[in-house]
């Protein structure tokens, strides 16, 4: 076990610890994205499932805890003990080839890390993401390793600054894992450590770091769906148009507008008009962003377009 973890338990989101610098605040004229959240102060089912139906010690903690700060004792003991400083964990849907993020729990996080993250879109170029999604391991990782990982096309400078910002966050070490969620849902654990070298995360740790995420992920899922906020930022808007869904639907599966004209039997004027509507509905500027906006807001498959 590395060496420090006796104090990770006072220094989670702890502006300014070990050097990082400040959280960005609102006054930035960026305020949080509306899918980042605190863990929910209520949980739905608490007795659900039988007297002998096994279930961790952790979970079972978390179950019984009477409140979020009870929760957040028995979390934050494990991740000590675990050797890390921050956890973080979130949902995100696959959307063609973009991965969007639906929700994201900051009660464990370093919060000046999350800002960033999520403000400078690094979910499209972070290379843990796909490393994670397609093992059943967790995927342990550097500063040095990430470095050494090819950058998409054309997103060089972000990957950089990716890595950059990590390190300015003290952020140097951690292990990811995702988790099977509903339809093309994704859960993902993140787990961040201080430390510079990844030797002390052996056999055991990686017990404590599985049985944690498990766990978390259980509950989350399970007995503590995020605010009704962050799992439906838009449901307040009026509902989309069947056209309007089977636009974005096409428009997520990768098709240009010809392409989506030419499918749904529209003039080319038709559909830019509609994508103009759209954009000014969702308050995003360009098509990257409107897919991921209408993710979030329950954007059909794009088979049923």
């Amino acid at each position: 076990m590395k060496q420090g973890t006796a104090v990770a338990s006072q220094t989670l989101c702890t502006p300014g610890f070990r050097g990082m610098p400040p959280p960005l605040a609102p006054s930035h004229g960026r305020p949080d994205p509306v899918f980042v959240h605190d863990e929910p102060a209520g949980i739905a089912h608490p007795h659900e499932g039988t007297p002998s139906q096994f279930r961790p010690t952790l979970l079972d903690r978390l179950l019984a805890a009477p409140s979020a700060a009870a929760r957040r004792t028995a979390v934050t003991e494990m991740l000590g003990a675990s050797g890390f400083e921050w956890l973080g964990y979130g949902r995100m849907r696959q959307v063609g080839d973009q991965v969007v993020p639906l929700s994201f729990c900051v009660s464990y996080a370093n919060e000046s890390w999350v800002r960033r993250y999520f403000h400078n879109g690094y979910h499209r170029v972070d290379p843990r993401l796909p490393r994670a999604l397609h093992s059943a391991l967790p995927y342990v990782w550097t500063l040095k390793t990430l470095r050494e990982q090819p950058a998409p096309q054309g997103n060089g400078q972000q990957l950089q600054r990716f890595v950059d910002d990590l390190d300015a966050c003290g952020i140097h070490c951690g292990a990811m894992l995702s988790l099977p969620g509903q339809g093309h849902e994704r859960g993902y654990v993140s787990l961040l450590s201080h430390s510079r070298e990844s030797a002390w995360i052996d056999d055991a740790v990686l017990g404590r770091v599985l049985t944690l995420a498990m766990c978390l992920h259980e509950f989350y899922s399970r007995y503590a769906p995020p605010p009704a906020a962050a799992a439906s930022p838009h449901s307040a808007r009026p509902a989309l148009t069947p056209l309007q869904r089977q636009i974005l639907a096409l428009l997520a599966n990768g098709l240009a507008d010809k392409q989506i004209a030419d499918r749904l039997q529209l003039s080319l004027h038709n559909v830019d008009y509609h994508l103009r509507r759209l954009r000014q509905r969702f308050g995003v500027r360009n098509r990257i962003q409107l897919m991921q906006a209408a993710a979030r807001d329950a954007l059909p498959d794009a088979g049923q377009a």
